[in-house]
């Protein structure tokens, strides 16, 4: 995992949003004073992967808002192998989260995004790292800087099976036996088999096979007899079937015979009908025209009675219509535009004031008036700017002297704690040079177990006469001293430094306020410029002139309308005005009506004249074609009638009977040449013979389902003899297999396998981690694995100790050794970033010096390594810096080189 991107926002001393680029950074430092939030962006990036901090666990999570946010949100892009992913947290009310996959120029969400601990478990499953694990190998944060070297050896060793991916040889012997529990399922599903199939042999497949070919030759036999009876049996059902049509034809003729005589009947129905057809439509002629007649005569009646009504009412609505009226209302209602224009313009102005004093209404002298009064009104309103202004400024003026006492007093502070500092560090100073002193003789004074009187000195080879005195060391005194003025002289520098952001805030403060006071000063002086360009004009007398023109205007409009509403008046005169024209209307319209009904009156005469005229002739030819057919009068051919359906029914039936008639007489004279010569077959005869036939088919049938049944079981013991041949070949390789797998398990029994492949690499990183803390501690340790514990030995006095027991400083130096040694050996797999969060402060220059040589002589091989300090010497040896920097609006961050 290699970060490439983090963004945060409202999240810790961060307030605003901020975005730190890592793609190019491989060794750098991330500094800045105390208090500025080194630390909260590694915090940033171990919540956004694990939804936790080191500082503050998982519970708590509102603690990580920056002060009066309501709101924080943490994106980390980083890569992972060929793939990159972000995993974005937002805190507000409760935890959100979403991971995603770069896909292209797009961003896919992962189906883990749903649910909190899903996307935990997902990024877990990504790194391969939990927490733990993470926070030990990755991102060692403060106060656990120690907790690789000094930890418990299960936790160290689970630790170490993760990081080197040996979780999948642990569960390399699960696997076997999960391999072998199938292998033995295989050979005893395969030894099953052949137990089932013990019965089967080539011996009871030929049998099965010969009784098959003996029944298929019967079932031939039985088959060809049946088939011979059968053609014996359609011959006699044949010569039968004619016999009984024969006897059947017989029955129908003389049936035929006895309807001769119904046919004469409907042979004469049939005539009658044909000539009331024909004369039918003369007679149905003549009686529309006498329908005809009838209806013009009712029309004529009709008509008489309409002319009549529409005359009555004409002559009624006549006498209400009054001409000149509705003149007067049409000129009335002409004028009634201006009058609602008036209105409209005495509404836009407002209601005319109570009042005696009137003024004609002229609009453009209403308007000259109206903008004299806007002016004095801007001028009052300026003259109110002004006053407003002048207040502002003084208040302005006030703060600004307030910011430069406060400017004063800061400045003072800081240089009280450079003073400070200043001799703090020559004390610190003094302190190192007796401590470098002490340790000198404690060098000398470790070689004092190796001289003995009148033997040669091991490093001058002079001859020793006697033995130096021992004395006290003050070493681990002056080392506590030095640890203690040390930490003072980084509070003092974390003091000033506060200080000086305090005075860059207050300045940058004091020019914004005096910009703003610039500002004012401007528009005070724009809004005095415009009072005094206005003019005196008396706004009430302006007033009064506008409320004199408003109420002329109303009484004008009063005496045209007699004192009512405008709306009112209007509204009544167009009532008035649309009841007259309804009623000109409606005289017009009955006036039309009254014409059209005369000419309708005059048309029915006429149409009643002409009907009754035609109908004299029509009568006398209907009369004579009725005698002609031989009928007396109309009501006969009514009576003779038939639709079309019953003449056609009536003539299919005649036909028929015909039809059949002539069939009959022709298929009888047939069937006696046919049968001429031949015998009448008996019932019996047929019915002997087709029970033999239910015989031989009942016969034939069982042989088949025989057959069947037969046949399967030759075809059962053909797949079970191959099944059991298959069975015993599988068993046999089945039996090799199981003992390999055996052998396997036995042999990975107890972790032994992976134990030794992770001893074998932990003496690899610990002998790395060992030529780094001989680099570091000066040549004195080199470190030493004893029954899974991590040791020391300490060359200048030759003791090999528990590494627990190293100081302070020392055990930073080893634990830094480990830190480095593990990154190195893990940087070719999934470790491409790794974090060091403490301790520096606590070395002397001298380690500091080595430890810096060490960082940059450290091969990155396109691994990150962030190392956070607030150590200038430290951060100053890095090829790259990320500067933290603490203002009153928040943290702020940049790169430098």
């Amino acid at each position: 995992m290699r970060p490439l991107r983090l963004e945060l926002a409202g999240f810790g001393s961060f307030v605003e949003p901020a975005q730190i680029e890592f793609s190019d950074a491989e060794l750098f430092a991330i500094t800045g004073p105390t208090g500025s939030g080194k630390t909260t962006i590694l915090d940033a990036m171990t919540f956004a992967l694990y939804g936790e901090t080191p500082r503050m666990g998982r519970k708590g999570l509102k603690a990580l808002l920056s002060p009066g946010a309501n709101k924080a949100a943490v994106q980390l892009t980083f890569r992972l192998g060929a793939e990159v992913w972000r995993v974005t947290r937002v805190i507000a009310g409760k935890t959100e989260a979403r991971l995603e996959r770069q896909m292209g120029a797009d961003w896919q969400l992962s189906s883990a995004s749903e649910k909190i601990k899903a996307l935990n478990e997902a990024v877990e499953k990504l790194l391969g790292l939990d927490y733990e694990a993470f926070t030990r190998a990755i991102m060692l944060p403060q106060g656990q800087f120690d907790a690789f070297l000094k930890g418990d050896g299960k936790d160290r060793r689970e630790l170490l099976f993760s990081l080197y991916g040996l979780e999948e040889l642990a569960t390399l012997r699960e696997r076997a036996m999960t391999r072998l529990a199938g292998l033995r399922e295989e050979l005893a599903a395969a030894e099953a088999t052949l137990q089932h199939l013990e019965g089967v042999s080539e011996e009871a497949l030929a049998q099965a096979r010969e009784e098959l070919e003996r029944l298929k030759r019967e079932e031939k036999e039985t088959s060809a007899e049946l088939s011979r009876l059968e053609r014996e049996l359609r011959k006699l059902e044949g010569l039968a079937d004619l016999w009984r049509e024969k006897q059947e034809l017989e029955r129908r003729a003389a049936a035929l015979t006895a309807e001769a005589e119904r046919m004469a009947e409907v042979e004469g129905w049939l005539e009658r009908a044909r000539a009331a057809e024909q004369a039918l439509p003369e007679v149905e002629k003549l009686a529309t025209a006498r329908k005809r007649l009838a209806a013009a005569e009712n029309d004529l009646i009709e008509k008489k009675n309409t002319y009549d009504k529409v005359k009555t009412e004409w002559e009624k609505m006549h006498e209400r219509f009054d001409e000149e009226e509705y003149e007067r209302l049409k000129s009335a209602v002409a004028a009634l535009p201006l009058i609602e224009a008036k209105a409209r313009t005495l509404k836009a102005l407002g209601e005319a004031p109570a009042g005696t004093e009137t003024e004609d209404y002229d609009e453009e002298a209403y308007r000259r008036l109206e903008k004299q009064l806007r002016a004095a009104e801007e001028r009052r309103k300026a003259l109110d700017e002004v006053k407003r202004l002048h207040k502002r400024e003084a208040e302005l003026k006030t703060r600004i002297d307030e910011l430069q006492e406060g400017l004063k007093a800061a400045t003072k502070r800081q240089e009280e704690l450079k003073t400070a500092g200043v001799q703090l560090k020559e004390k610190l100073d003094e302190t190192k040079k007796r401590l470098e002193e002490a340790r000198r003789s404690a060098n000398v004074a470790s070689f004092r177990y190796l001289l003995k009187p009148g033997e040669p000195c091991p490093l001058c080879g002079q001859i020793v006469h006697e033995l130096p005195r021992k004395a006290e060391n003050p070493l681990v005194g002056l080392e506590a001293v030095a640890e203690r003025l040390n930490a003072q002289l980084e509070e003092m520098r974390g003091a000033w430094r506060e200080a000086e952001g305090e005075i860059k805030g207050m300045r940058e403060r004091l020019n914004d306020m005096r910009k703003q006071l610039a500002e004012v000063e401007q528009d005070r002086k724009r809004s005095e410029s415009r009072a005094g360009e206005r003019g005196a004009a008396d706004e009430e007398q302006i007033s009064a002139r506008l409320a004199a023109m408003r109420r002329g205007l109303a009484a004008e409009i009063a005496g045209k309308t007699d004192g009512q509403e405008p709306a009112e008046y209007a509204r009544r005169l167009r009532d008035r005005l649309a009841r007259i024209e309804r009623v000109k209307q409606q005289l017009s319209k009955l006036a039309a009506e009254l014409e059209r009904s005369a000419a309708d009156l005059q048309a029915a005469k006429a149409r009643r004249e002409a009907l009754a005229e035609s109908l004299v002739p029509l009568e006398e030819s209907v009369n004579a074609l009725l005698a002609r057919l031989g009928f007396e009068n109309a009501a006969e051919v009514q009576k003779s009638q038939r639709s079309a359906e019953e003449i056609t029914g009536l003539e299919e039936r005649l036909k028929r009977w015909r039809d059949e008639k002539a069939y009959l007489k022709q298929r009888r004279e047939e069937l006696e040449r046919e049968l001429a010569g031949k015998r009448e077959v008996s019932g019996q005869e047929l019915a002997a013979k087709k029970e033999l036939r239910a015989e031989l088919a009942t016969k034939r049938q069982t042989l088949s389902e025989r057959l069947g049944a037969l046949q399967e079981k030759a075809d059962r013991l053909e797949r079970d003899l191959a099944a059991k041949r298959a069975a015993a070949k599988k068993a046999a390789g089945m039996v090799a297999q199981v003992g390999l797998w055996e052998q396997l398990a036995e042999d990975l029994k107890g972790h032994k396998f992976p134990d030794y492949l992770l001893n074998r690499l932990q003496l690899d990183m610990l002998a790395r981690a060992s030529e780094l803390l001989f680099t570091l501690s000066q040549q004195r340790y080199r470190f030493h694995l004893v029954g899974g514990v991590y040791h020391v030995e300490d060359l200048w006095t030759g003791v090999t100790r528990p590494a627990k027991t190293l100081s302070g400083g020392e055990t930073f130096l080893a634990s830094l050794s480990l830190a480095l040694s593990l990154s190195e050996h893990l940087s070719r797999g999934r470790l491409g970033a790794l974090f060091l969060d403490e301790g520096f402060g606590t070395l002397d220059a001298e380690a500091l010096e080595l430890a810096a040589e060490v960082l940059e002589a450290l091969p990155t091989q396109g691994r990150m390594v962030g190392v956070v300090t607030h150590v200038t010497e430290l951060a100053q040896r890095m090829p790259l810096r990320l500067v933290v920097e603490k203002t009153p609006q928040g943290s702020r961050v940049h790169w430098e080189e």
